[in-house]
């Protein structure tokens, strides 16, 4: 192993190989005691097994942490961890990636891990629920604020088309929410028409109660013109016991805020075949339904380097034929059973069941579909980069010994392989929904029991949220996780 590029290509294997491994037993060591709804237990385990994060995952480390004390019910643990988050975040969105050009050569988990636009805002609407819990409606206005800025950037740099994720209808429904129960009726307005309209635009289906409860509360606040734009006119008013209720504006009401199951992880999809100099990059790999798929794609340029040669009449790469292996990141599903919520007490004799607001696989999908063409043609890049840069080396050093020769061969193609890892980091601690329940109240002291349950209506989980006192216009957030 006297070559230095052969020895650059052992220890990058070794070291995302490595990278690889920590991602898999972080998600071993901690989402089976979360799928167990043992959060606090959880939270132990991440702290417990810090170093399977590193530097480059600093933001997932504290999102893991906050929003497992989100579900143990510990909110001001959760805000300082969440807020640790978003300075992480801020300071990677600030700066410039100075290591893009180390992720050219090696693979995409050598970069520091900057979340998913819609982790962003799930990252901004925990921190939100935890001052909502805690009945501190300012702070929870303060992180809708963030969020919006964050939308707008996106929305930005989207350019005139706004196509992609750039807006999301649960934020702006629950920031409307959080608008009413501060009093600023106006912002909860535009909040509301916000909603449907991202609704519309997005993965996630509009539900039928939110546009229900819009129509109500755009009537009330006499926007009829934002009525008629998102075409709400003739919507039937919301239902009574239904999941969100008719609550009076300005009315007292407890918001029940249900998160429900796993979200999905990343897995890898392998992708195989020829790459042609001055032709075509062939690439086949297996859909979701285990089909073969092979797509032709240009073939992207050689390097300048190669280029040079060209330019100089010495040997070069063109016209020759490369083999081609990678990964790049798929949905993967995690097992879990809640479906729902039900919530009962005097408030609510007839139990209530609650309603998904948004849900994390449409979003991770439509995430992946979004960025594929970009992810296909920078791994494709850096896989020929690799591979012209391997088979320079196997010239170099190749002897008279052919047994020899077969073996450092193989190895050379092995241990670029090895680098090809897809970056599969995602904040898999996410529930896969997150449902509500409202129900209008009358001031005092009330009980209530919320429930999880499977599809099949079987009780999973049970807890009773005693002595919830509701002052007059006052809107009370109870939350409650069930992530078996």
């Amino acid at each position: 192993m006297a070559n230095p590029l052969a020895a650059a290509l052992m220890l990058a294997a070794l070291l995302f190989q490595g990278c690889a491994d920590k991602s898999l037993l972080r998600f071993q060591k901690i989402a089976d005691a979360a799928g167990r709804d043992e959060y606090a237990k959880a939270a132990a385990e991440v702290v417990k097994n810090k170093s399977l994060y590193g530097s480059n995952n600093a933001l997932l480390y504290h999102m893991d942490l906050g929003v497992l004390y989100h579900y143990a019910g510990q909110y001001d643990s959760s805000i300082a961890e969440l807020s640790k988050a978003v300075a992480v975040q801020e300071d990677l969105f600030a700066k410039s990636v100075s290591n893009e050009a180390f992720a050219l050569v090696t693979n995409d988990n050598s970069r520091p891990y900057r979340g998913k636009p819609h982790e962003i805002v799930l990252l901004h609407q925990f921190l939100a629920f935890d001052y909502l819990a805690l009945g501190k409606f300012d702070d929870a206005l303060v992180e809708a604020r963030q969020t919006q800025l964050y939308l707008d950037e996106l929305k930005r740099k989207a350019g005139p088309t706004g196509k992609g994720y750039v807006d999301d209808g649960m934020f702006r429904y629950l920031s409307a929410l959080a608008y009413q129960a501060a009093g600023q009726k106006d912002d909860a307005a535009i909040s509301m028409y916000q909603s449907v309209k991202a609704y519309r635009n997005g993965p996630v289906t509009l539900p039928t109660s939110v546009a229900r409860g819009a129509y109500a509360f755009l009537k009330a606040q006499d926007r009829e013109n934002d009525i008629q734009e998102l075409k709400l006119e003739g919507t039937p008013p919301p239902q009574a016991g239904g999941s969100i209720a008719p609550a009076d504006v300005g009315g007292s009401e407890i918001v029940v805020v249900g998160e429900a199951g796993r979200a999905p992880a990343l897995d890898q999809s392998v992708y195989w075949g020829t790459y042609a100099r001055d032709g075509l990059l062939v690439l086949h790999y297996h859909d979701a339904k285990g089909n073969e798929v092979t797509q032709a794609l240009p073939a992207p340029g050689l390097p300048a380097s190669e280029l040079a040669k060209v330019a100089r009449g010495r040997r070069n790469r063109s016209g020759t034929t490369f083999h081609v292996k990678f990964a790049l990141p798929g949905v993967k599903d995690v097992k879990s059973g809640t479906s729902f919520f039900s919530v009962a007490g005097e408030a609510a004799p007839a139990p209530i069941k609650t309603e998904p607001l948004t849900d994390l696989r449409p979003l991770m999908e439509s995430y992946l579909e979004e960025n594929h063409a970009a992810m296909l043609t920078r791994t494709v890049i850096r896989v020929v980069l690799r591979t012209i840069a391997a088979q320079e080396t196997k010239d170099a050093i190749s002897g008279s010994n052919p047994l020899l020769n077969l073996l450092f061969n193989v190895g050379t193609d092995v241990l670029a392989d090895q680098l090809e890892q897809a970056d599969t980091r995602t904040w898999f601690l996410l529930p896969r929904t997150i449902q509500v329940a409202r129900i209008p109240v009358k001031p005092g002291v009330h009980s209530l029991t919320i429930q999880a349950h499977d599809a099949n209506g079987n009780p999973l989980a049970t807890h009773l949220f005693d002595n919830v006192e509701v002052k007059p216009g006052e809107k009370k957030f109870l939350f409650f996780a069930s992530l078996k």
